[in-house]
């Protein structure tokens, strides 16, 4: 007779799909402690602490970002002797060195400290994996599962060629160069439809950019989920090395022609996708092709996510395995 599970706990201090996701798909109980204010840190450790003094788990899973909640997560398992798995899909800060000296120096210790007091740390691509290793952590790599999305309608949208240009409008996100490429492609017809919180990049943004550039602003995940589904491709891109996209995940689940940038992680994993330097020429010719070629573009982008939805499975298979072996009951 096989041993039973013992119980999951998957804390996370913000909503992301990912955890959502890979939580209930690891038979976990799923708490997002989301606050904010200049409290916020307490009382999150303090609810943190509760659930698991309450729950009273034989595995924990915690989202990093936020790092204070890994080591937080580190030093209770120590303690109880618990084994702990930390999703770690960003916080290495790679291409945004933290200027303040105090602040960088203690990113830096917990950065090590969490690592090596895991169990098991999951990433999203094989370089992270590597930093992992560095600093002598055990690293798995999971990306993203494709998201499970249903569109509700068809929206009615501008242009003979409408591109989604998902945001969080970020410093590592090249705007500019999509704003000035947007305007080279006026006469051409292709329409840009901006997503997310765009006064982050400036108050004004909304009145600098050009006639077929559409602001939307935040929407409901529904009202967004309708537009993915209807624009003719997706574009979203980063400055960053190892960064891996939810955008691209979501195109290639929608089935839309991908247009990122030329990353190593990226280019591995969304291998039929159009791939530009994130200079505004690159951003341009990548508009034009996928314009002129759309019906190869979708065709590639259908055959990729099968392919992914099958790469992804048998990952996760073997995360699985190895979760149910350091979880399984005495």
């Amino acid at each position: 007779m096989s041993k039973p599970l013992q119980k999951r706990v998957w804390i996370a201090w913000e909503t992301q799909r990912r955890s959502i996701e890979l939580s209930r798909a690891l038979n976990c109980k799923l708490f997002i402690i989301e606050l904010d204010g200049p409290l916020r840190y307490p009382m999150s450790i303090l609810k943190t602490l509760f659930h698991f003094f309450v729950e009273k788990p034989g595995i924990i899973f915690v989202q990093n970002p936020s790092m204070i909640l890994a080591a937080i997560a580190c030093v209770y398992c120590k303690v109880e002797g618990l084994p702990l798995v930390v999703d770690r899909h960003s916080t290495f800060q790679l291409d945004n060195p933290i200027s303040n000296f105090w602040k960088r120096h203690f990113f830096f210790l917990l950065h090590k400290f969490t690592i090596q007091n895991a169990c098991l740390t999951i990433v999203t691509n094989e370089h992270l994996a590597e930093l992992v290793k560095t600093a002598k952590g055990t690293p798995f790599v999971l990306p993203d599962p494709l998201p499970a999305m249903t569109p509700t309608c068809k929206k009615t949208l501008k242009g003979q060629t409408s591109i989604l240009v998902p945001s969080s409008f970020r410093w590592d996100e090249p705007i500019d160069q999509i704003v000035e490429a947007a305007v080279l492609l006026m006469e051409k017809g292709i329409y840009f439809y901006f997503t997310g919180n765009y006064r982050k990049h400036s108050a004004d943004f909304v009145e600098k950019v050009p006639a077929n550039v559409v602001v939307t602003g935040f929407v409901p995940d529904q009202e967004y989920i309708d537009l993915l589904y209807s624009v003719d491709a997706v574009m979203t891109l980063t400055k960053a090395t190892s960064c891996m996209l939810c955008g691209c995940y979501e195109a290639v689940s929608a089935g839309k022609p991908l247009i990122t940038s030329d990353k190593p992680a990226l280019r591995q994993y969304f291998y039929d996708a159009v791939f530009v330097d994130n200079s505004v020429q690159s951003v341009v010719q990548a508009c034009l092709e996928i314009a002129d070629r759309g019906e190869i573009y979708r065709e590639r982008t259908r055959r990729m996510k099968e392919e992914i939805f099958l790469k992804w499975g048998a990952l996760f298979q073997e995360l699985d395995e190895r979760v149910n072996k350091m979880g399984a009951a005495p």
